[in-house]
């Protein structure tokens, strides 16, 4: 005859069901191993095997699992129902059927299994959970909304006067931002005048991703705007560098940019800082336009009675006189370059000062300085006479030159000095 078997170690039964009603049932020892709870209801095999097994069959599996699933969830302890299998051929419940003690009798310890300190485990449920208040999930920090200037936040606009397809650009350049695997998003804000003509106007690269549509607006026609890139993803570690350039706009786009901005959302302890102190060893130096070198110098006007020592570049015979030099003999294009050198310079952000002669009739373009490669434009056609202007600030090391290029238009510029002065590291 074929029993199935139930072991409940938890409850120390080990009951034999007859597969025939009525058949009586010997009193077996069975595995009794433990009490209910640790407390002993009293139950030996041998008491239940004086019941009827069909009567067992019939009512002893719902009270029976009932009682051994509760028991579970108390975390008594106990045997484990394994699933062997009986070499009489009769078959023990799985754990499956009757529920795993293995997640609920657990050895005391701290947290981590280990048990080294009489508390219980924490329950996986919980054990992971995250309590910090300043750090993700991952482990970064809390995510902290940042605004880095540029370095020439708060010079004058750059103009910009170019034709469709033209590689002219205005540069500009961001310090100091974060890893941008920190980055969640980065907004680019800037300052516009005359930006008036939407989808057509300029095109914009952050670090030579793009190219953005200029913002424009048919209001900003000879007016101040305010424009707003979202350039996610593009940033940089460091450094960051932003161009405008042209549009679609027949015959060109005109437009000036300045007071730019990156506000970026970051996983950082704090908002990036500006440059540090400088290295003590960065001093200013300065270089006057007798001492630039000049192509074309005969386009060029270099006077140096006292009190208007500067150079400038002309095409009329009326200054032949005013060259000190004797070279100035215009051929009529007004065009060339003045370069002001400066070796070994000692690593540093500087700031760039120039000095020149303002008077209405200049390049009504501005001077372009280009500054160890980057340009800009500094306006010299008003009356303030002799003005120092500030370029804008600008990581430089070793050897330095910045040019005042009049080849662009043929309008006059001027300068008498340039200036590196070091404000940060």
């Amino acid at each position: 005859m074929t029993f199935a078997k139930i072991g409940v170690p938890a409850l120390g039964l080990d009951l034999t069901l007859g597969a025939t009603a009525g058949d009586k049932g010997e009193g077996r020892t069975g595995d009794v191993d433990g009490d209910l709870c640790g407390t002993d209801p009293g139950w030996g095999t041998a008491a239940v095997g004086q019941r009827d097994r069909a009567t067992l069959m019939r009512r002893t599996p719902l009270w029976l699992l009932t009682l051994t699933l509760a028991c579970t969830n108390l975390a008594c302890s106990g045997g484990v129902v394994d699933g062997r299998q009986d070499t009489t051929g009769v078959t023990s419940f799985s754990d499956t059927t009757v529920g795993d003690t293995n997640d609920t009798a657990e050895t005391p310890g701290d947290g981590d299994g280990d048990g080294d300190d009489g508390e219980p485990d924490l329950p996986s449920d919980t054990a992971d959970e995250d309590t910090s208040e300043t750090t993700t999930d991952g482990g970064l920090p809390e995510l902290r909304e940042c605004v880095l200037q540029s370095t020439d936040y708060g010079g004058p606009l750059q103009p910009l006067d170019a034709p469709v397809g033209s590689d002219v650009r205005l540069i500009f350049e961001v310090p100091s931002l974060p890893d941008p695997a920190l980055v969640e998003d980065a907004i680019l804000t800037f300052d516009s005048y005359d930006a008036d003509h939407p989808n057509q106007e300029g095109m914009v690269w952050v670090n030579g991703a793009g190219p953005y549509d200029l913002p424009a607006n048919l209001d900003w026609d000879n007016m101040s705007g305010t424009g707003s890139i979202d350039v996610s993803g593009t940033t940089i570690a460091g450094l960051n560098t932003i161009e405008f350039g042209p549009g679609t706009l027949e015959p060109a786009s005109v437009y000036q940019i300045g007071n730019l901005q990156l506000t970026i959302t970051a996983h950082v302890e704090a908002c990036p800082d500006g440059p540090g102190p400088p290295d003590p060893n960065a001093i200013a130096r300065e270089v006057w336009y007798h001492e630039a070198n000049y192509t074309k110098r005969h386009n060029w006007v270099l006077r140096c009675a006292p009190g208007f020592e500067y150079a400038f570049s002309a095409y009329g015979d009326e200054h032949i006189p005013s060259d000190c030099g004797g070279l100035y003999n215009p051929d009529g294009s007004r065009t060339g370059t003045a370069i002001f050198h400066f070796d070994d310079v000692v690593p540093a952000t500087y700031e760039i000062q120039l000095r020149s002669r303002h008077t209405v009739n200049r390049n009504p373009m501005g001077a372009l300085f280009v500054v160890d490669g980057v340009g800009k434009r500094i306006f010299q056609n008003d009356d303030q006479d002799f003005t120092t202007d500030i370029w804008g600030n600008k990581a430089l090391s070793g050897d330095v030159d910045i040019v005042l290029d009049s080849t662009m238009e043929n309008a006059s510029d001027s300068v008498q000095w340039v200036k590196i002065v070091p404000v940060g590291n």
